[in-house]
């Protein structure tokens, strides 16, 4: 009779666990889980043999409390880039390539979605310290990803403009473009069949390229085509869904173009001020304002 009584046991005990999450040694254990469970992967990038912070990371990160904190439907992989990893080591890393995001620095946190998407990443001791410290950086990927499948989720009932737009908000949670190795083009593509013609204008944003508008920038000056030039961003200008980083990337080539342009060269000021206002703490910003301040030293 003690029979049922113990299989209750542990039915409750592994209720609990599929409740507060798990911990699982390798994202392709955590992958194969997630698939079947639908949980989501968080992923801790430290190197125990070189990197200190991200050994303080890993104390927080390894607390029971840590985990029961994250709530329902979460996986967590312990990720050690060691310098002087051992063959076992190397042969473990192995299991998480496909887990093993691009960073900047370390510690860094990853999380990916139930199918091994990339969500978004804090890279680095400052950028996790921004966001409140390795819990909070955590639970905001996951809030992002509970926003990006409610977009998604309201896509599903709707159609054209509608379906285009809310595919593309919930591309924009996430603000890691189409994601690595473009792993987010199906739902472009879903998107490009709901509104061919760009009436939500997300198709231009996640087909932007800077590289791409400078090249052409300054090919298109040297040949004198101004006019063409000036339509190109206009273009550009009347598209409401570019990001901050892409408004400022758009006046840095119409910067180049009037540097080019005899005729408009007196417009590269307020081209540098309008790039530096747009977000005055970013690379783009900071660099309209070192240019802006060469220009008034010139003039003295």
């Amino acid at each position: 009779m003690m029979i049922p009584y113990i299989l209750r046991g542990f039915c409750v005990v592994a209720c609990v666990a599929c409740a507060w999450g798990q911990r699982v040694t390798d994202f392709t254990a955590a992958l194969d889980r997630a698939k079947s469970s639908k949980s989501s992967i968080a992923v801790l990038v430290r190197g125990s043999d070189w990197n200190r912070p991200g050994e303080i990371a890993a104390k927080t990160w390894n607390d029971p409390r840590f985990l029961s904190g994250l709530g329902a439907g979460i996986l967590l992989v312990d990720l050690d880039r060691k310098e002087n990893p051992s063959e076992v080591e190397k042969e473990r890393l192995k299991l998480n390539e496909k887990g093993n995001p691009q960073v900047r620095s370390i510690p860094a946190i990853a999380l990916y979605d139930s199918e091994g998407r990339l969500i978004g990443v804090y890279s680095g001791s400052d950028e996790i310290a921004r966001e409140g410290g390795i819990f909070a950086a955590t639970k905001k990927l996951l809030k992002i990803l509970r926003e990006r499948d409610e977009f998604w989720k309201s896509a599903k009932g709707s159609s054209g403009l509608m379906k285009a737009g809310r595919l593309g908000q919930g591309l924009d949670c996430m603000d890691i473009g189409l994601g690595p190795k473009g792993i987010y083009q199906p739902i472009f593509d879903e998107m490009q069949r709901a509104d061919p013609d760009d009436k939500s204008g997300y198709l231009g944003k996640y087909t932007f390229s800077s590289e791409s508008l400078l090249d052409l920038t300054l090919d298109r000056a040297k040949k004198g085509e101004f006019s063409e030039l000036e339509k190109e961003f206009a273009k550009w200008d009347a598209n409401p869904r570019l990001s901050a980083r892409q408004r400022q990337q758009v006046e840095a080539a119409r910067f180049a173009l009037y540097q080019n342009w005899s005729d408009r060269k007196n417009l590269m000021k307020p081209t540098l001020e309008k790039m530096r206002d747009i977000d005055p703490k970013s690379y783009l910003g900071q660099a309209a304002e070192n240019y802006l301040e060469l220009i008034k030293g010139a003039r003295k």
